[in-house]
């Protein structure tokens, strides 16, 4: 009798610990941020893609998140509560009245709220538990044109992929010439023509996508360090080398009109970004397989 009168209380003690504990507030208040910001994705683009794909993000964080729960230490101060408070606050109004106009600052909201769930979690000093996840929040979510271009202005990815894109035609044997980010094709009969390629066309913005690929693959699976660098590696080298290529076809067919235009446009750059994800993904399963015969029966 004894034990079925204290049953009851242990459920209810546990249950109201459970209700008081931080982690819990901590991941339904970021789940409902993600409810709130798919559903607006949905609204200003209606893009399934793109849903689908921020579905995906929003995911590897959670996982992220849930994987350290147990290391994870809730521990703020009344200031960097305050400022966490404040900073949610202007993410939950924002995803509320968020206007047509105003779309291009939708990128910004998960890594805002991961921001001030960090702060009212764990404060200032705690902020370094949260480094991977905040950088998933800015680089997944954070628009590709911006990030690319940013990074296109550093290195130059335009400029050396008509470089290498020159090289490789000159070595079938097509007279060709460079000269910064443009290719220029002399065809006997048919005189010289010039490609320049742009942001887009170097494939910028197929090397991201692959690159986000393979940081979402090496934080979910557990992977030997060399090859937490080969994927993400791998990822670069293949979307460069396929921007390379199409830039090699673009170039031919420049006097083709028609079929310049075709692969020029949202069809021929899909073909390029599907052959780049099924390649990827036969090499990541490659390295799945390869580490599953490696370990010990």
């Amino acid at each position: 009798m004894f034990y079925e009168f204290e049953k009851p209380n242990i459920v209810s003690a546990q249950i109201k610990k459970l209700i008081k504990s931080d982690r819990l507030w901590l991941f339904s208040t970021l789940i409902s941020i993600a409810i709130l910001y798919l559903g607006l994705v949905w609204k200003t683009t209606a893009n399934i893609d793109r849903l689908t794909t921020d579905c995906l993000f929003w995911g590897a964080i959670l996982w992220l998140l849930w994987n350290k729960r147990d290391s994870i230490t809730c521990k703020s101060d009344y200031f960097s509560s305050f400022i966490g408070l404040f900073l949610l606050g202007l993410v939950i109004s924002k995803t509320i009245t968020l206007f047509s106009f105003e779309s291009i600052l939708l990128p910004l909201l998960p890594l805002a709220s991961a921001i001030a769930l960090a702060l009212i979690a764990s404060g200032i000093k705690g902020l370094g538990q949260y480094i991977q996840e905040l950088f998933f929040a800015f680089f997944l979510f954070f628009p590709a044109g911006v990030i690319g271009r940013f990074i296109d202005s550093i290195i130059h990815i335009t400029i050396i992929n008509a470089k290498v894109s020159t090289y490789l035609l000159y070595y079938v044997g097509f007279d060709v010439s460079s000269h910064g980010n443009e290719v220029i094709l002399y065809l006997p009969e048919l005189g010289k023509f010039k490609a320049i390629v742009d942001y887009p066309c170097a494939g910028v913005p197929m090397i991201l996508l692959i690159l986000k690929l393979a940081l979402l693959l090496i934080s979910f699976v557990p992977l030997k360090k060399n090859q937490q660098i080969l994927i993400p590696s791998f990822s670069l080298i293949l979307g460069f080398f396929l921007g390379v290529t199409r830039v090699c076809i673009l170039t031919l067919l420049i006097p083709n009109q028609a079929q310049f235009n075709y692969w020029h446009g949202t069809e021929g750059s899909q073909i390029f970004s599907t052959l780049a994800i099924t390649i990827f993904s036969g090499f990541c399963y490659w390295i799945l397989q390869k580490n599953q015969h490696s370990q010990p029966s």
